[in-house]
């Protein structure tokens, strides 16, 4: 019974996002210039993955562990 559920809520979640993207979508992407937020996303997404991948690095494992900082 849950698993219906479930599926009937995303049926529905997906329905009502695919008919707001289909009605205001238009209205947003030239409201928020969706066109240049694209690629700042993706430059903002590889910043955050570097700077993850040097801190993983080099940061001392012993200062990730300690709860006092």
């Amino acid at each position: 019974m849950t698993w219906i559920i479930q599926a009937v809520l995303f049926g529905i979640g997906i329905g009502f996002a695919g008919l707001t993207a289909h009605l205001a979508g238009p209205l947003l992407a030239t409201a928020f210039a969706i066109d240049e937020l694209i690629p700042t996303a993706l430059v903002f997404v590889a910043v955050a993955a570097g700077l993850g991948w040097i801190g993983n690095r080099f940061w001392p494992e012993d200062w990730m562990y300690n709860p006092l900082l």
